[in-house]
């Protein structure tokens, strides 16, 4: 028997995102809100050239605009951004409800470290590569 493929909904992401919000202590509760989460169909052919991403390989979210640090010193008061792509998260983990659902939230924890100011080699030693 196949499968239904699961789709990532606004109304998941928002329930995902809330718990992650829910498990942090109060003060980095405060600190995330000018931080503005968004589910797109998949990242456009900039977003893919502005990481260096080669044809074929899947992103499944980004961060977008200053951190937490560099908040007060932007030019420009616009909320900072997580953009998580739906599209490449379902492809790979859509045939199984809970690995898609797990991979939901590293991918939202993963974009949250990049506001806190954390490198690519910072979050895989986390495990959220």
């Amino acid at each position: 028997m196949r499968r239904r493929r699961l789709r990532i909904t606004p109304e998941l992401v928002e329930r995902v995102w809330s718990e992650i919000l829910a498990a942090l202590p109060p003060d980095l509760r405060r600190a995330v809100d000018n931080l503005v989460v968004l589910l797109e169909e998949e990242p456009d052919p900039e977003h893919r050239r502005a990481l260096s991403l080669p044809p074929g390989e899947n992103l499944y979210g980004m961060f977008e605009g200053p951190t937490w640090a560099e908040r007060d010193r932007a030019p420009i008061a616009w909320p900072s951004r997580i953009r998580i792509f739906r599209r490449p998260l379902e492809a790979d983990f859509g045939d199984d409800p809970f690995r898609l659902r797990a991979e939901l939230r590293r991918t939202l924890l993963h974009e949250l470290g990049h506001y806190f100011g954390l490198t690519e080699e910072t979050l895989s030693r986390f495990g959220l590569e």
